[in-house]
């Protein structure tokens, strides 16, 4: 939402770093570099719930898959930030 200008910048939600959180239009161009990544981010929990619902794997290959979704997730989100950050220092230098 604040990739597409949905959502103002703000206190609770979006990517609240120093560099976003200037202006306006860095927290826009922070969002809009992010947003690639924050899609894919969500894409490994996703995927080893469903592989946990169909296959039912034991207790330590639930845990194994809980410890891929959650660096797929974390990994990615890393790179959303790093994208959001340059992009909105982007956009303050002008």
């Amino acid at each position: 939402m604040a990739a597409q200008g949905r959502l103002p910048r703000n206190l609770f939600a979006g990517i609240r770093i120093p560099s976003t959180m200037r202006s306006d239009e860095a927290w826009r161009a922070g969002h809009e570099a992010a947003v690639s990544a924050l899609t894919v981010a969500g894409l490994g929990p996703m995927l080893t719930a469903l592989v946990a619902g169909a296959k039912r794997p034991g207790r330590d290959a639930q845990r194994t898959l809980l410890r891929v979704g959650n660096l797929w997730l974390l990994g990615w989100l890393g790179v959303a930030i790093l994208r959001a950050n340059r992009a909105a220092r982007q956009a303050q230098a002008g």
